[in-house]
């Protein structure tokens, strides 16, 4: 990826846990759209873990919400964990919140 964001893939079978690192913004969104595609194509279930994802903007809830819709047609699942209180408020106020699978904290 780029200085501002890394991804980890984690394979653990049918489904991949990424490790999302850094801010996914306007700078980051074309490749992390392209690496997304690619990875939901492979895997049945996608994991994002954003704990460590510090900023996201309006292009990236648009990838997520495209990458949501196209798992969902196949019968899989895309699911957001550890996502932060200030990540949690973005998804709120632009109403993704409803929209897209989380983690239940434990």
């Amino acid at each position: 990826m780029t200085n501002k964001l890394s991804i980890k893939l984690v394979n653990k079978g049918d489904e991949a846990e990424l490790l999302m690192k850094g801010e996914l913004d306007m700078q980051t969104v074309t490749e992390v759209e392209e690496y997304l595609e690619e990875v939901s194509d492979r895997f049945d279930h996608l994991v994002l873990n954003m704990e460590e994802l510090t900023y996201i903007s309006s292009a990236g809830l648009r990838v997520l919400k495209h990458i949501h819709i196209k798992m969902n047609k196949r019968g899989g699942m895309l699911l957001l964990k550890n996502v932060s209180q200030n990540i949690m408020e973005v998804f709120a106020i632009t109403g993704f919140s409803g929209l897209l699978n989380f983690a239940t904290e434990s």
